[in-house]
């Protein structure tokens, strides 16, 4: 993994800014600068906008030019870090040039102008010393003056070193080039401490300074420590200024995407973008916060690092625009994390949204950015592009709908159930990996698919699988439509689970159901549609029996038959002489696994009972005679009969006479269950107790009235302490 490095460039050809050729004409007009005045020139602009990258380039164009010159400028790059005090600092300033020049292979100047320099620079140390009382000091300039073997005192005359020093700079004729760099990153006092250094020795015969700097930072700076004007104070210091121009947005979008390009190439799997949608990711999300190359390899560096890890189970677009709000606006970025609900949306955010109180939304968001220091305007396009329940709230009707199953399968960060993935690295949404699912969209033969999903039920993870097939249902390949959806079809009896909604529960057989709808619906031919029903209709087994059930009795209403009242022809996707051959396939299923195995135990009982009476009354008549003969198996056919139900204070079990009413009664189930033999209840599976339970609560009450799990539990409890006293 290549990360973008945050160092300055030094030489042309990895300028990706275009500064190389300012910087080269700069690096030409100093080294052909022949006045022996001493020079200031001064580089403005703003952070992370190629200053020091630049400085770079102009040391490195004076090294080309000077190449073949014998009397070459010598370059001294002064960082002005780390120092105790003003006249530490200027210490610090000279130490650092007499090292620069005792390194040069010209004796002349090592002669000449280090003399002096250590003299000019010695004076500053004593005047610098003078003014404190005390003999700590007196012993101090004693040991100096041992140690150098001159009177400090008596030298101290610094305006006579001055002139030595002016002198012997001209005599060496020696061009000296002294740059400072990150000005703008020191303290306040610190700056005004380095400008009282320039302003001291700025006159210096052959030698230019070159300060790169933020102006606006340092002219505050200057304001504040001097109470002046700090920009009049620049101008009296400095006497060639350059202003860097804001880089060109076309040409720092370029570099972005470029780097974008080489770390989707060098994923291990595909990226598909959506163009549309990427359009408006970047428009509103990206572009605004990106203003200098720092910003575009910040961003980069953090993008590279989560999504080369997740890749295969985020948006490319959403990840890198929530990655942008993360380095670059990290108060909206926290804002989004924190209020999930505001922007995916969920039950609560539904219920507060619906209750008609009239909140006006875009005015109370706009406010509390305000109040967090965050551009209102900015903050709320860019969130309306990624969430479209938040857009919807404030009004940001300018995107194109989007479904909340184009939302699931394209793996935005919308989605509230893979929200966390985007913020927190969490995995634990993650229940079956993407590509997985993308093989069993793409690539399992039909034995392979089967032993995929039955392992996927097996670890309690099929609701994840169908829900997330059923959200990419658009972009399975037509020649698999078939496969996939007679696999489910067939195997979708064994599905275990539910998905977590507090009220809106859908068990897995449900969303199986759902999603060969929505498989059938693809299909162009009605042939192809019955052909895949007729095929799981003659291979179901008990546990699906439910579950075709339900396929068969939507196409029947569609038709306006059963208990259906009019047609639904978008619904009917088969004909009605193939619907007439399915009901009969279906009832000789049913009578062969009736006489065969009990089936009272199996998944959606009702619904499987309700098609047999329908199209075969007697059989189903004399299948309950021979059931009823035991009470145990009456008891166990309305458990069977229940249906589920859940509110906002739970959930529960309710009885609808009128499924059953036909072949036998409340009162007579009220009073079987009543005089039962509690010590007989092992009889009945765990859930089945409850059932009975919740009978003899709900009898002769009101749907209003029913009672929940819970308290059915309870007289659970109550039979089985009477049971054991």
């Amino acid at each position: 993994m290549n990360y973008s490095t945050d160092r300055p460039i030094d030489t042309e050809e990895q300028d990706l800014l275009g500064r190389s050729f300012f910087s080269k004409q700069l690096g030409k007009a100093i080294y052909e600068y022949n006045e022996k005045d001493g020079l200031v020139i001064g580089l403005f602009g703003k952070w992370g906008t190629g200053k020091t990258s630049i400085i770079n380039m102009v040391v490195n164009e004076i090294n080309k030019l000077a190449v073949n010159d014998d009397n070459k400028p010598m370059i001294m790059k002064f960082s002005p870090w780390n120092y105790s005090d003003r006249d530490n600092l200027i210490s610090l300033f000279f130490r650092s040039l007499k090292n620069q020049i005792n390194i040069q292979d010209n004796d002349e100047l090592k002669k000449k102008v280090g003399k002096a320099l250590s003299d000019y620079s010695g004076a500053f140390d004593a005047l610098s010393l003078v003014p404190v009382v005390g003999s700590a000091v007196a012993a101090v300039l004693k040991s100096l003056a041992q140690a150098q073997g001159d009177n400090l005192l008596q030298s101290a005359d610094l305006d006579e070193t001055r002139i030595i020093l002016e002198k012997a700079l001209i005599e060496a004729n020696k061009k000296i080039i002294i740059i400072i760099d990150d000005i703008d990153r020191l303290t306040n006092s610190q700056i005004r401490d380095v400008f009282q250094l320039v302003k001291q020795v700025a006159d210096f015969p052959n030698v230019i300074y070159v300060l790169a700097m933020d102006r606006e930072v340092v002219c505050s700076a200057l304001t504040e420590v001097h109470n002046i004007d700090g920009n009049e104070y620049l101008e009296k210091i400095i006497q060639v200024p350059f202003e860097l121009p804001e880089l060109r947005k076309s040409k720092l979008h370029n570099i972005f995407f470029n780097k974008l390009e080489q770390i989707l190439g060098n994923l291990p799997g595909e990226v598909v973008l959506d163009q549309n949608y990427w359009s408006k990711v970047f428009r509103n999300c990206i572009e605004p916060y990106i203003n200098t190359l720092r910003d575009v390899n910040r961003v980069i560096n953090t993008f590279q690092f989560k999504y080369a890890t997740l890749y295969q189970e985020t948006s490319f677009e959403d990840m890198i625009g929530i990655s942008t709000l993360e380095v670059l606006e990290p108060k909206l970025y926290k804002w989004i994390a924190s209020n999930k609900d505001a922007v995916c949306g969920g039950f609560m955010h539904g219920l507060l949204s619906n209750n008609g109180n009239g909140t006006n939304y875009n005015k109370f968001y706009h406010d509390e950015f305000e109040r967090l220091g965050i551009d209102p305007n900015l903050a709320m396009h860019c969130i309306s592009t990624m969430f479209p329940v938040f857009a919807k709230d404030v009004n940001e009707y300018q995107y194109s709908y989007q479904s909340l199953s184009d939302i699931r399968g394209k793996m935005r960060v919308a989605h509230e159930e893979r929200f966390e993935l985007y913020f927190m690295l969490d995995f634990d949404y993650i229940k079956v990996s993407r590509s997985i699912i993308n093989a069993c969209i793409y690539e399992y033969d039909k034995d392979k698919l089967i032993i995929v999903i039955n392992e996927i039920n097996k670890q309690g993870n099929i609701v994840y699988l169908l829900d997330e097939i059923r959200s990419l249902v658009k972009e399975i390949p037509y020649n698999r439509l078939n496969l996939i959806a007679s696999v489910i079809l067939n195997i979708q009896g064994e599905f275990k689970g539910e998905n977590s909604r507090v009220i809106f529960t859908l068990s897995a057989c449900d969303i199986a159901e759902y999603l060969v709808i929505d498989i059938l619906d693809r299909l162009e031919t009605e042939i192809e549609k019955y052909n895949i029903i007729c095929s799981a209709v003659e291979n179901v087994n008990k546990n699906g029996l439910g579950s075709i059930a339900q396929i068969i009795n939507r196409i029947e209403l569609a038709y306006g038959r059963l208990a259906g009242d009019l047609e639904r022809k978008d619904k009917q996707i088969i004909s009605l002489d193939h619907l007439k051959e399915l009901e009969k396939i279906y009832v000789e299923r049913i009578n062969v696994i009736a006489n065969s195995e009990s089936i009272l135990d199996m998944n959606k009982f009702n619904f499987a009972f309700y098609l047999w009476e329908c199209f075969d009354k007697d059989n189903v008549k004399k299948y309950l005679e021979d059931l009823f003969e035991d009470k145990v198996n009456k008891l166990k056919f309305i458990c069977a009969m229940a249906g589920r139900w859940n509110g906002t204070h739970g959930s529960g079990w309710s009885f609808n006479a009128k499924n059953y009413s036909e072949y036998i009664m409340d009162d007579e189930i009220y009073n079987l269950i009543k005089e039962f033999d509690k010590s007989k209840l092992y009889k009945f599976t765990e859930i089945e107790q409850i059932k009975l339970a919740s009978f003899v609560l709900n009898y002769n009450k009101t749907e209003m009235d029913h009672a929940n799990e819970q308290e059915a539990l309870q007289l659970l409890n109550e039979w089985k302490i009477e049971k054991e006293e």
